[in-house]
């Protein structure tokens, strides 16, 4: 079991290490357009199709690490403020109610993505595209939260106490 845990966290890694590359080379590009159409007027061809392909699978991608490590917003308020116990459970609940909804946003996403590929659909902008290359991102991603909610019911007091630091 540790050892499917640590390649779980390599693939949530490698992941996150993509999204930031992708974050990274949308800041990068996007300067680099303004500056030539600055100076110019000319841009780098396709560069808008490609930044928003790019932010929506890094966004996708990145969110399964930000839920391993609690890097998201919340508010703890409450639950900060009970005992041990009570706040494990809780933190149960609320990692089986997140599985609940993600695992029907993973269900949606994959009907998409299918009768996407099903019907041949394309995207046609600077690029031409399968839609479903576009659309698959998202069942992908919605697989890891689910899986990393699961593990969050099921060790609760590990991802609550790194978090939190108590």
């Amino acid at each position: 079991m540790a050892r499917l845990n640590t390649l779980f966290d390599m693939i949530l890694l490698a992941c996150a290490i993509f999204a930031a590359a992708v974050f990274g080379a949308t800041a990068v590009l996007i300067s680099v357009n303004v500056v030539l159409r600055n100076l110019g007027g000319t841009t780098i061809f396709g560069l808008l199709d490609a930044v928003e392909y790019g932010l929506l699978a890094a966004t996708f991608l990145a969110a399964p690490w930000v839920l391993r490590h609690k890097a998201h917003v919340s508010v703890d308020l409450v639950t900060s403020a009970l005992p041990d116990l009570p706040r494990r459970r809780l933190a149960q609940a609320i990692a089986l109610l997140g599985f609940a909804v993600a695992l029907v946003f993973t269900r949606y996403a994959a009907e998409a993505a299918w009768s996407s590929a099903t019907r041949g659909s394309m995207i046609r902008t600077a690029f031409t595209i399968p839609e479903w290359w576009v659309l698959s991102i998202a069942p992908l991603a919605f697989t890891l939260i689910c899986i990393e909610f699961l593990r969050q019911a099921i060790e609760p007091g590990d991802r609550v106490e790194k978090a939190t630091g108590l």
